[in-house]
């Protein structure tokens, strides 16, 4: 018996672009994203996090209300969302930052779904845990971490809780949405 394996290839789109494919999005949605951002566990000298992670989430939900999602999972109709700080709403899938006009996607991760660390960086050359380690990158919140009160400042049980993403669009990797992956180029 022969097999075949195709392989799809990524679509290669700028920030402009994706930006616009973000914002195109009116329905509730699924994506696959591959990110850069800070490792809030790793020590900051000079303003600056030390480690960074790429990171994988495999499903991503675009369009979903914080305060809806609560209540819906909570019960508690009384529940109202604290304002963003430091980041205005543009559509349900884009925020923008107030500080440095950067976009960022807004997405939320249910707890059963995967994320994954793919890679550490540290001045931009990947580096493994044990390294950071050897070299006292990490905070003493790496080692001893703090439990987490779940969304809806507590409301939701564990079972149910989920979380938000914020990276900016420029950190993006990769992005996957209604079966096309784009990978974005600077």
């Amino acid at each position: 018996m022969e097999t075949t394996t195709t392989t799809t290839t990524a679509v290669l789109i700028n920030i402009t672009e994706l930006k616009n494919l973000l914002l195109d999005i009116k329905k509730s949605s699924i994506c696959n994203v591959t990110y850069l951002v800070d490792d809030t566990r790793s020590k900051t000298i000079k303003g600056v996090k030390q480690i960074k992670k790429l990171v994988n989430i495999s499903h991503a939900y675009l369009n979903h209300d914080y305060t809806k999602k609560v209540i819906k999972l909570s019960g508690d109709t009384s529940f109202i969302a604290e304002e963003l700080k430091g980041k205005t709403r543009i559509t349900g899938t884009i925020l923008i930052s107030d500080k440095t006009e950067e976009y960022i996607l807004d997405a939320k991760v249910l707890n059963s779904e995967s994320a994954k660390i793919l890679a550490f960086f540290h001045n931009g050359k990947e580096i493994t845990e044990a390294e950071a380690i050897a070299l006292n990158l990490w905070t003493p919140s790496y080692y001893n971490p703090s439990e987490k009160t779940t969304m809806g400042r507590g409301l939701l049980n564990d079972d149910d809780n989920f979380r938000i993403i914020n990276p900016y669009l420029i950190n993006i990797k990769k992005i996957k949405l209604e079966g096309i992956e784009y990978k974005i180029i600077k």
